[in-house]
């Protein structure tokens, strides 16, 4: 099923409401322009920072600001590829992203706080989430996603297989838990 432009904003918009660095790093990789790697590293390191502690929410008024900007640009770049485009689009994008940027803790607390999900792994899975919709409004694959990341991360001269497998190893126990209390909690 073929999206429209105004859909494919709409939803790296959203994809920017989650990650601000994101959306535009996914735009600039699907195009294959020069600063994506950089972008790519920004959102990376975005999505770490995130998960630390003392990071204030993303819904406090400083932190919806660069994702505002950053909805309305990926929203705005689109709509430049078809001049039939609503020319609201950038607003909209805008508004979209800092509705996510507000309602995604809401909904992260209620999973952990309230259902009792794990917070790495409500994390994790909000960022899956956003690549794979990130993906699908620019056109890739989550191949292609983890080849450029993996890219512009060597690019970094960081070892990133050994990375890969550190990260890899904290994540097995929390996603083992995971799966322990659910299959406990079906009894």
């Amino acid at each position: 099923m073929s999206q429209t432009t105004f859909e494919r904003a709409i939803k790296l918009a959203a994809v920017s409401g989650l990650k601000a660095a994101l959306g535009p790093a996914l735009l600039a990789a699907s195009r294959n322009r020069p600063e994506a790697k950089m972008l790519a590293i920004a959102a990376m390191g975005e999505m770490v920072v995130d998960k630390l502690p003392y990071v204030p929410s993303r819904s406090s008024w400083p932190l919806l600001i660069p994702r505002a900007a950053s909805g309305a640009y990926v929203a705005n770049e689109l709509g430049k590829e078809d001049p039939s485009s609503d020319p609201w689009i950038a607003a909209v994008g805008a508004a979209v992203a800092v509705g996510v940027g507000t309602f995604a803790p809401i909904i992260r607390g209620t999973l952990t706080h309230v259902l009792g999900v794990p917070n790495a792994l409500v994390g994790v899975a909000e960022d899956y989430l956003a690549l794979k919709l990130g993906a699908e409004a620019v056109g890739m694959d989550m191949e292609r996603i983890g080849a450029i990341a993996k890219e512009a991360v060597g690019d970094l001269g960081l070892p990133v297989d050994k990375l890969y497998d550190e990260v890899a190893e904290q994540v097995r126990p929390i996603l083992k838990s995971v799966g322990q209390s659910v299959g406990a909690g079906s009894m």
